[in-house]
């Protein structure tokens, strides 16, 4: 049977806790405490980092046996801080341990914590592979797991610069402006989690976009209309380039499009027209058979009634 939460009346406080570690780690090896949304977070001085991870292993009373994970923060010019979490399967605590790395922003280093868990093994490679904090004493940080071999930089940095801000248009549209009931416009200030932009580079690159690849037109709906497009078609590859069209080519090119697309819808008119007074003779010619074959069907009943006349009720002829 699994002891699991058998001794959580024996859990020690934060307090007790943090008496404990520094008794068996020094009173240096812990420099502050906090206890911030439900985690008991002990802040520890670099170069005891994994002396207090063994501590809390080790101890009895304390047994966090369990590695939750470890990752890095960045914090700004200050440099990187890295936190591990660890658990007690048998007293239900959770803590966190919290040191700074030295080395500021240009070679941050933490004492790696494989030897005390293994379970931080590939969290310490993620640390360094999206914050470039390096690990003494870790078995091999590389090959780089969530980035290729050839990435350059750090992604999780604040300072890391997203290209694809740069190399890509602004893909929203502008929303309309929300009035009041007097019909003024409702200026709001950006809340957190509100999207960005669009910048000036964005609107920039999004009209060259529009001038690189104009739209295509509609659908047509006649042969002639088809033939007409397939003309025109030619005036898409000025922008095989992706930005060298000359706003001058372009206005051309779209007057000559709306010359050609005008003559088409011309010359589909006048043929729906032909094609509809061909259906109004048709239907003439349609009308008047049915007129006649109506006459026909009234003159007939008068040639029997005729004969009738002429022969009596049993079928002999009248004097």
């Amino acid at each position: 049977m699994s002891d699991v939460l058998a001794r959580r009346d024996q859990a020690l406080t934060p307090e007790e806790t943090t008496e404990l570690v520094r008794a068996k780690a020094g009173d240096d090896a812990v420099v502050g405490t906090t206890v911030e949304y439900g985690t008991f977070t002990l802040h520890v001085a670099s170069e005891h980092f994994a002396e207090v991870a063994r501590v809390c292993r080790d101890e009895r009373v304390l047994a966090y046996d369990f590695f939750d994970c470890l990752f890095g923060i960045d914090a700004r010019d200050e440099g990187f801080d890295v936190v591990a979490i660890l658990y007690s399967t048998s007293t239900g605590n959770r803590v966190a341990l919290r040191t700074r790395a030295p080395g500021g922003r240009e070679a941050p280093t933490c004492p790696s914590l494989t030897d005390v868990y293994r379970g931080a093994n590939w969290h310490e490679r993620e640390a360094w592979d999206m914050f470039g904090i390096e690990f003494p004493g870790h078995p091999s940080l590389e090959p780089r797991i969530l980035t290729i071999e050839t990435f350059e930089g750090w992604p999780l940095r604040k300072d890391f610069p997203l290209a694809s801000r740069v190399a890509k248009p602004w893909p929203g549209v502008k929303e309309p402006a929300e009035l009041d009931e007097d019909g003024n416009v409702i200026e709001r200030q950006p809340q957190l989690g509100d999207a960005p932009g669009p910048y000036e580079l964005d609107k920039a690159m999004a009209e060259q976009a529009k001038l690189a690849n104009p739209q295509p037109l509609a659908e047509p709906a006649t042969p002639e209309g088809a033939q007409a497009e397939e003309a025109l078609g030619t005036g898409a590859e000025l922008a095989s380039d992706s930005g060298a069209v000359l706003a001058g080519d372009t206005e051309q090119v779209q007057e000559d499009r709306e010359g050609d697309t005008s003559d088409a819808k011309v010359r589909a008119e006048e043929k729906r027209k032909a094609a509809a007074e061909a259906r109004a003779r048709k239907a003439a010619e349609r009308a008047a058979e049915a007129e006649q074959d109506a006459a026909g069907d009234e003159a007939a009943p008068g040639d029997d009634a005729t004969g009738d006349d002429a022969t009596g009720d049993d079928g002999e002829e009248r004097a």
